[in-house]
């Protein structure tokens, strides 16, 4: 029940042609409801990107959203492409040599010292292993390193599988030239198509005739 108090004020507020003040609660809604349409138009308008893949519309509402933002913590880099790994390290061993010894080395992730003043020996026709507990570090090491974040000699080849491969009899090796032919392949076909379609001018060519080259020759380097 309204107060007569509070009924005269309402009245003296349409009399000078205001609505009636909102409360509170009232005023926190319509904060989150602007809110909630500001983030929508946002979205709309390319803003939220980072979230939205607007490639994945299908039209029908059901729009897939790719959350890019988890794509960049995967790779460890940020909205513009950064490392977000500090490296320090000096190559010791001779530049045209097959075995690389890195001396001084450290790696900083977001802040958190994984290693520093450490060596890295790698040589020439040897396996190693990473051993470590889960999050001390292990793939961002060898992120930085396929980055060659480290200074790894130009004439060593780095392959890095990011993700667990699926079962088979192949080995490691075997199974990434296998996968990088196919890769190729893949490409060759693709520049046919465009070349069928948008004809030799397309500005798209010269990009996947960049990267068949490169990877023609790194499958070579393999045989």
């Amino acid at each position: 029940m309204v107060s007569s108090s509070k009924a005269a004020r309402q009245a003296k507020r349409e009399a000078e042609g205001k609505g009636p003040k909102k409360s509170l609660a009232s005023k926190a809604k319509a904060s989150a409801d602007n809110s909630n349409s500001a983030s929508k138009a946002s979205s709309v308008n390319g803003d939220d990107d980072a979230l939205i893949d607007a490639d994945e519309d299908n039209g029908n509402g059901d729009d897939v959203k790719v959350n890019k933002e988890i794509e960049k913590l995967n790779l460890q880099e940020d909205a513009d492409g950064i490392s977000d790994r500090v490296t320090t390290g000096v190559l010791a061993s001779i530049e045209s040599s097959r075995d690389v010894k890195i001396i001084s080395s450290s790696l900083t992730f977001h802040g958190k010292v994984l290693f520093t003043d450490s060596l890295i020996e790698v040589s020439y026709g040897r396996r190693y292993g990473l051993l470590g507990e889960n999050g001390c570090g292990k793939s961002t090491f060898l992120k930085a390193v396929d980055k060659r974040e480290f200074p790894f000699p130009e004439h060593v080849d780095i392959y890095l599988l990011n993700e667990g491969a699926p079962k088979t009899d192949l080995g490691a090796l075997e199974w990434v030239v296998r996968e990088a032919e196919n890769e190729l392949q893949r490409l060759e076909t693709l520049a046919e198509d465009i070349l069928e379609k948008d004809g030799p001018e397309s500005p798209i060519l010269q990009d996947i005739y960049d990267v068949c080259s490169t990877l023609a020759v790194k499958l070579h380097s393999c045989y």
